[in-house]
């Protein structure tokens, strides 16, 4: 076998690798299971998800004791504003929020799952109900974009143009702070 394609194959290897499901803990909330490495990336995740006063009729004070509870609290409340926003409610919804360290492991996951490069901080995987999102960037409009693709993908049967569906999740990012 030439010393190209062996090298080839051992590079696409180590990247399906450290990219399959490896993550090391779960926080499951009413809507999805969030994945996770590290203590670490939660802490980040959580600081960088701020709900404001828009989500204070839904929080009421119901802040957790946990850092995974506050996650919890914070992402279904999310899925809630979201589906309110594009009055769609998909019927038991559940899907996958992956957290990675920063970009770059978005990158790279996105790269392994579709062989093109793509400069996201956060990306939604229809085939696998996943968000993949660096902890890092999981800012209240960066989520809801994603999590509108989640609802907008189980509500409709029969799936949107990419660009509308893009234009309905930023749609979403735009009015989730109101």
């Amino acid at each position: 076998m030439p010393l190209k394609i062996l090298t080839a194959l051992l590079v696409c290897a180590r990247i399906i690798l450290c990219t399959a499901d490896s993550y090391g803990a779960a926080i499951e909330t009413r809507y999805s299971s969030i994945i996770y490495d590290n203590e670490q990336q939660l802490l980040q995740f959580n600081r960088e998800l701020v709900i404001g006063s828009a989500f204070s009729f839904l929080f009421g004070g119901n802040k957790g004791v946990t850092v995974a509870d506050d996650i919890k609290n914070k992402v279904d409340m999310v899925v809630e504003k979201v589906e309110n926003i594009l009055e769609m409610y998909p019927v038991a919804l559940k899907f996958s929020i992956v957290l990675l360290a920063s970009e770059h492991g978005v990158e790279r996951v996105y790269m392994a799952k579709y062989q093109r490069q793509a400069s996201y901080v956060a990306f939604y995987a229809p085939g696998e109900k996943t968000i993949y999102i660096s902890a890092r960037d999981a800012e209240l409009q960066v989520i809801g974009h994603e999590i509108a693709h989640v609802v907008i993908h189980n509500y409709l049967r029969i799936a949107p143009s990419a660009k509308i569906h893009e234009v309905l999740a930023q749609y979403v990012a735009t009015h989730l702070g109101e």
